[in-house]
C-alpha cells in the first residue's frame, strides 16, 4: 500500500472488517478520546432517520452558511468521490487531510480492528476539530445506537422518520428499528422529530430524556397543495407560504428550518436558501435521465410522487439495480405502473443479484425484462435510445450512472 494515496487507503480500510461480535462503541472510546480533545464546532447537530437524512443536512447547511457561519457537515455514503463525506462549507476537504487523519487513526487503534465507517468518521472528527467551525452537522449512516457518529453528544438530534430498511441489523419491526435510531437522542438536549407517525419506541424515549420535543404536524407544520406548500412554526410566530415544490423532500426541509430557528437567530431567506439547494441522485434530471438513489419502498414513493408531479401520463424506462436484503417485492409493486420496460444491471458486488432479480420483476410485471452487463451499458442504450429513462436502486447504481454519463459526454464532444 501507498500510504499517501487516498485511493489505497479506502481499499485498505475497507480489507480489515471486525468479527460481528466485536461490534460496538466501547472499543472506539480510547481512540476518540485521543482524536477529540474538543467540540467539534460551537454547535453539533446529528441527524438520523431513515429517509431524508441527506436532503435534511443539505437544507440546513445551506441555511447556515447563508446566515455567514462556518459549517462542517459529514455525510454518508458518498456517490463520486469519498471526499464528498467530509466537507467544510460544502466543499470537500483535499486528499491530504483525510489521508493525515487515517494514519493517525492507525497508529492509535493498535489491536482494534475498526470498518470503513469508523475509519471515515473518525477521520471527520479529526479534521473537523482542528477547524473553529461554528456548526458540525452530522449524518448517521446506519441505525444510531451503534453508528460511531452517536459518540458526539449533540445540541440538537433529528429523527426524519422511521420505516423497514437495513432490518438484518436493526429489526424487523418499526418499534426496534425506531429504538436503535432513537439513541441518537441525547438527555437534556432538544430532539427534532420529522414524522406524525413516530413509533412509540421513540416519542417515550424522547420524553423520557430530552429537554424540548419538536414534531411535524404538532409543534412545526406543513401544509401541502396542488403547485406550493407552507411552513409553520408556531412557537416562534413564524410562517413561509406558497414554497414552490422542488426535487427535496418537504419533510426534510420542514426539520431543516425547524433546527435553523432553534439554533439561530439570524434572519435569512430560506426560499431563496431552499432553491439554491441541490443534492445529486435525489430526483436530478439529466439529458432523459431521472436519477434516484431511491432503495426501499418509503423513498421510492418519494421518487413516485415527483414523477407524478412532474412528468404526469408518461412511462419509462427503468435502469435497475439493488441490494438483495432490500424489500425488492414492494419497491417494485410501488413503481411499476410508470415503467414501460425494466433493464436489470449486473453489479460486481455480492450484495446485488441480478438474475433473481430479474426473476422477481417478472413475476410482478408483463413488461419486457432485460438484464443488462453493466449500467454503464444500459444508460448507453438509454442515453442514445433518447426515451425517458429512471435510474434507481442503490447508490451504487446511481453513482454507476453518473460515471457512465460523464463518459458518454466526454465522447461526444470529443467528436463534435
Amino acid at each position: 500500500m501507498n500510504p499517501d494515496l487516498l485511493s489505497d487507503w479506502l481499499k485498505y480500510i475497507n480489507s480489515n472488517r471486525p468479527n460481528e461480535g466485536e461490534f460496538g462503541l466501547d472499543r472506539l472510546h480510547s481512540i476518540f478520546t485521543e482524536i477529540v480533545k474538543k467540540p467539534l464546532a460551537q454547535k453539533t447537530i446529528l441527524v438520523g432517520g431513515t429517509n431524508g437524512k441527506g436532503t435534511t443536512v443539505e437544507y440546513l447547511q445551506s441555511f447556515l452558511i447563508s446566515a455567514g457561519y462556518s459549517v462542517g457537515v459529514y455525510t454518508s455514503p458518498h456517490l463520486i468521490e469519498f471526499n464528498e463525506r467530509i466537507r467544510i462549507n460544502n466543499i470537500p476537504v483535499d486528499d491530504e487531510k483525510i489521508i493525515r487523519s487515517f494514519k493517525l487513526i492507525d497508529n492509535l487503534k493498535q489491536e482494534t480492528r475498526l470498518t470503513y465507517f469508523d475509519y471515515a468518521t473518525l477521520a471527520a472528527f479529526d479534521i473537523f476539530s482542528q477547524e473553529e467551525l461554528d456548526f458540525a452537522i452530522l449524518e448517521i449512516g446506519i441505525g444510531g445506537k451503534y453508528d460511531p457518529v452517536n459518540l458526539i453528544n449533540s445540541e440538537v438530534s433529528v429523527i426524519t422518520n422511521i420505516e423497514l430498511d437495513h432490518e438484518k441489523w436493526l429489526g424487523s419491526s418499526l418499534e426496534e428499528i425506531g429504538s436503535q435510531k432513537a439513541a441518537i437522542l441525547k438527555p437534556g438536549k432538544v430532539a427534532i422529530l420529522g414524522s406524525e407517525k413516530m413509533p412509540k419506541s421513540v416519542t417515550r424515549h424522547a420524553k423520557e430524556i430530552c429537554s424540548s420535543i419538536y414534531q411535524l404536524n404538532k409543534d412545526f407544520k406543513v401544509c401541502k397543495e396542488d403547485s406550493s406548500w407552507s411552513y409553520n412554526f408556531s412557537d416562534f410566530n413564524f410562517l413561509l407560504e406558497t414554497i414552490p415544490y422542488g426535487n427535496l423532500n418537504i419533510d426534510s426541509a420542514s426539520c431543516a428550518i425547524t433546527a435553523y430557528k432553534l439554533l439561530c437567530e439570524e434572519k435569512i431567506d430560506f426560499r431563496e436558501s431552499m432553491e439554491g439547494t441541490f443534492l445529486k441522485g435525489r430526483c436530478d434530471v439529466k439529458d432523459n435521465f431521472i436519477l434516484d438513489v431511491s432503495h426501499n419502498p418509503a423513498s421510492i414513493k418519494h421518487l413516485v410522487s415527483f414523477l407524478d408531479t412532474n412528468y404526469k401520463n408518461k412511462s419509462f424506462n427503468a435502469i435497475f439495480a439493488t441490494m438483495s436484503e432490500k424489500d425488492n417485492l414492494s419497491i417494485i409493486k410501488e413503481i411499476s405502473h410508470l415503467i414501460s420496460e425494466w433493464n436489470i444491471c449486473s453489479i460486481e458486488d455480492g450484495r446485488f443479484d441480478a438474475n433473481s432479480l430479474k426473476l422477481l420483476t417478472q413475476s410482478l410485471t408483463d413488461k419486457t425484462v432485460n438484464i443488462v452487463d453493466t449500467v454503464y451499458s444500459a444508460v448507453e442504450r438509454g442515453y442514445y435510445k433518447g426515451t425517458p429513462q429512471i435510474v434507481f436502486g442503490s447508490f451504487i447504481t446511481v453513482s454507476e450512472a453518473y460515471k457512465a454519463l460523464e463518459k458518454i459526454n466526454i465522447k461526444n464532444r470529443e467528436i463534435n
